[in-house]
């Protein structure tokens, strides 16, 4: 670097030392977080979820469907042996050894394979479209793996974007983002699943919705309704969530906050509601799979039992038992945890900003609607990974707020100092 280059450098970071800070912070997390990930890379094994993911890809770029399952079994049967359980019962189905026995068992493609089934993965092109590219780019596994962390570090950016447009410190809006890569939010969205893209989309849907309660119509609007566009493609019903939880907090605010009784909240619980509607709407027109179908796979295993003839009931009653049985894992404790944290959390925050607090626990309250939407015990911790959002974006805010008082209790109190030595 010559003398002129290192003096605009230094004129630079002299004119904008916090944002010189924050993008340098960011990109240190970010890059830490991908290292670790890289190292860990092999250790999970895709899941069925991911096989689906796969062969929908693989379709798109042009494989034929036997090309495309084959491809995918493959990929999963590569890091079978991270999988011990698994490994075992296809060993003893086929008297073959890890990778042929996986090969082998999934000969005719991973099940389930009803086309009832297929059709809740078929219903969720976004994250296929774009694995496509990095999929051509760097082979099957890599891409799948790229694509969902691509999405994962956007999310931890649009975290780090919601805490600035709160008026967060540099430094606890840097540790919000690393926060949301280590807790359980970033540990899903790093898993070949749909749960970054879809999260990326939630973050993206709050980050609008702030806006327009702050007054910036234009651009508020425009993210909000690209947002939902983007998680309708990638899992609607998480869409679907998000914007009905955004317009009952949008109510909220309008019936309890005078402050947010303006133009911007009107705004956003119209376009809640129209998004809501439109997604209903055009699901259906697709035929793409709704709740009462989702229940039924949950419920009949897959559809390899015959329907339930309640599934609302099936589901109470499923809600009734799962919760305690969270309590009798020790691995599953801190989800119990999650409730109290969302109330004690969005209390401080009411205090602090109304309208903050109510998006942010609203947007939280979406990981505890999935769990009780599918009270499976084994995939709960996935769904409700949204709850942890009342954690990165919470935190924060009240830590500034917090050394924010303490900043003014020392500057009055140097005050009363110096009014007191001042005739000496």
């Amino acid at each position: 670097m010559d003398g002129k280059s290192r003096k605009r450098l230094v004129a630079l970071v002299a004119r904008h030392p916090h944002g010189v800070r924050l993008a340098g912070g960011a990109m240190l997390i970010i890059l830490a977080f991908s290292l670790f990930q890289a190292l860990t890379y092999r250790d999970v094994v895709p899941s069925n979820d991911t096989y689906q993911y796969a062969r929908q890809t693989l379709r798109i770029l042009g494989y034929s469907q036997p090309a495309a399952d084959h491809d995918s079994v493959v990929m999963f049967c590569q890091d079978i042996a991270q999988s011990p359980k698994l490994e075992r019962k296809l060993e003893a189905k086929t008297d073959l050894s890890g990778y042929s026995a996986c090969l082998y068992a999934y000969r005719d493609g991973m099940t389930p394979s009803s086309p009832r089934y297929i059709a809740i993965f078929t219903s969720r092109p976004g994250y296929p479209l774009a694995s496509a590219l990095p999929v051509e780019v760097f082979g099957l596994r890599a891409g799948l793996w790229l694509t969902a962390m691509f999405f994962d570090l956007v999310g931890s950016l649009l975290v780090l974007a919601l805490l600035r447009a709160a008026k967060c410190a540099v430094l606890w809006s840097l540790a919000g983002q690393a926060l949301f890569l280590v807790l359980p939010t970033g540990y899903w969205g790093s898993r070949m699943l749909t749960d970054s893209p879809s999260m990326a989309a939630t973050l993206a849907a709050l980050l609008g919705a702030w806006w327009l309660t702050r007054g910036r119509i234009r651009s508020g609007s425009a993210v909000f309704c690209a947002a939902v566009v983007a998680g309708f493609l990638v899992r609607y019903s998480s869409q679907q969530a998000i914007t009905l939880a955004l317009g009952v907090g949008a109510l909220i605010l309008l019936g309890l906050v005078p402050a947010a009784r303006h133009r911007g909240t009107v705004v956003l619980a119209a376009l809640a509601a129209a998004a809501s509607a439109a997604s209903v709407l055009c699901s259906t027109l697709l035929g793409w799979p709704g709740f009462s179908e989702s229940l039924q796979d949950t419920f009949t295993n897959h559809f390899e039992f015959p329907d339930v003839s309640h599934p609302l009931g099936e589901l109470m009653n499923a809600d009734g038992t799962v919760w305690g049985q969270f309590a009798d894992s020790v691995l599953t404790l801190p989800l119990l945890v999650l409730p109290a944290a969302l109330i004690v959390i969005t209390v401080l925050l009411w205090r602090r900003d109304p309208v903050y607090a109510v998006l942010v626990a609203v947007t939280a309250s979406t990981g505890f609607a999935a769990v009780l939407a599918h009270p499976i015990l084994s995939q709960a911790q996935r769904l409700i990974a949204p709850a942890w959002l009342i954690i990165a974006l919470g935190l924060p805010v009240l830590l500034t707020a917090r050394a924010g008082v303490r900043a003014g209790a020392t500057e009055r109190a140097a005050d009363r100092i110096s009014l007191t030595t001042g005739g000496i």
